[in-house]
């Protein structure tokens, strides 16, 4: 049996965290596995759908000085305090606050940094002993500091393979790193779509159906890059237009409250609901007239495979991965990153009947397919 470790930050809802549980699912249907899992953060809306075969080992972040003021006891704050100074001295002096945490003792056949973001991707090469290791690489774009680049550079070179979710996210980091290119490898992110379907059908008290008024779902993290503002500002030309709607917004993020604001400030709050984050976004997916997706930058879009299971009628920006995913607008429309042209096809395809029956028959013909993701794992692994 293989001993496999795997880092990440957290199990907060999000597409990373979403699709590493249908990964843990993959590996631990067989028994060819035995699996480890190291977290930073103890909680998580998703840690509940951890396979029970897989063993969580708990890192944690150190403590604030807030934290350390609340501690209960003098010895409890000397304590916090002695931690606190050791990981400055990593974090300041030697500039690896990785290097703070203990390193695991036992060695593994593959090691996997599922994300690029944070400790997880330095703290594999220092910190565990394996065979093999991978980095799995999420993000649509590569966005550094000139400390961040140089590390990258660095620790690239010491994993095995380089992991992308996508072609188009292999080329762009093939860009900013030419001297890694046989290192890059795609590997598709798993769709559950019999769970999809499953989870589907629950009934939600927080969704109108009316006639004469179209709903839009988008699920997202609300974060610069997947271009909520611009969705508020589609809405606004869409009212402005006349047209009646009302777009829900399942998901939570940094740009929540400013996105909050700009809904009141141009008295979008009737067409434009914000749900927060919803563990079944689906029920609100499949009862979309269209699923919008109005990212600056993706990946792999898992909501828009999601959406597609669910035979919704999609709208994305023109990305590379939303093309590839859509097959270059075959199977959903294509736009410009500005409102004007979302406002334009969004009516011309709830206008034209002709139109919505020509893609919704390609939706209805098309599968989506995990078979590339199986081979790929299966090769990989």
């Amino acid at each position: 049996m293989s001993k496999i470790i795997i880092i990440t930050n957290d199990l907060e809802l999000g597409g990373i965290q979403k699709s590493l549980i249908d990964f843990l699912k993959y590996l631990t249907g067989s028994d060819q596995y035995e699996i480890d899992l190291v977290l930073w953060q103890k909680d998580g809306d998703l840690k509940e759908q951890l396979p029970l075969a897989v063993n969580v080992i708990q890192n944690e972040y150190i403590a604030t000085w807030k934290k350390i003021a609340e501690a209960n006891s003098s010895a409890a704050k000397l304590k916090l305090f002695g931690a606190y100074l050791k990981f400055s001295l990593y974090a300041k002096i030697v500039k690896k606050p990785w290097l703070y945490y203990p390193k695991v003792k036992k060695q593994y056949d593959i090691a996997i940094a599922y994300s690029q973001n944070g400790y997880p991707r330095f703290y594999t090469v220092d910190n565990v002993s394996a065979t093999k290791k991978f980095l799995w690489y999420h993000h649509g774009s590569y966005d550094s500091t000139k400390r961040e680049f140089e590390l990258d550079q660095k620790y690239f070179e010491k994993y095995d393979k380089i992991i992308t979710v996508s072609e188009s996210n292999k080329k762009m980091l093939t860009e900013h790193f030419p001297q890694f290119e046989n290192h890059f490898f795609v590997v598709p992110n798993l769709i559950a779509s019999p769970e999809i379907l499953l989870n589907s059908g629950q009934k939600v008290m927080d969704f109108k159906i009316e006639d004469g008024i179209f709903n839009f779902v988008t699920v997202s993290r609300f974060s610069k890059e997947k271009g909520i503002d611009l969705a508020i500002a589609v809405a606004k030309k869409l009212k402005k237009y006349g047209l009646k709607f009302r777009w829900y917004f399942i998901g939570q993020g940094e740009t929540f409250d400013e996105i909050t604001s700009e809904i009141l400030k141009n008295q979008l709050e009737n067409n434009c609901i914000l749900l927060g984050s919803k563990k079944n976004p689906y029920p609100y997916m499949k009862g979309a007239n269209l699923y919008i997706q109005t990212s600056y930058i993706e990946s792999q879009s898992l909501t828009v495979y999601e959406a597609l299971v669910l035979k919704k009628m999609i709208v994305a920006t023109n990305l590379p991965a939303l093309r590839e995913a859509l097959q270059d607008g075959e199977l959903g429309i294509l736009c410009e990153p500005n409102a004007d042209d979302f406002v334009e096809k969004i009516i011309r395809i709830l206008s034209d009947k002709n139109a919505q029956h020509l893609l919704e028959k390609a939706i209805e013909d098309h599968t989506v397919s995990n078979e590339k993701g199986y081979e790929a794992i299966n090769e990989l692994l």
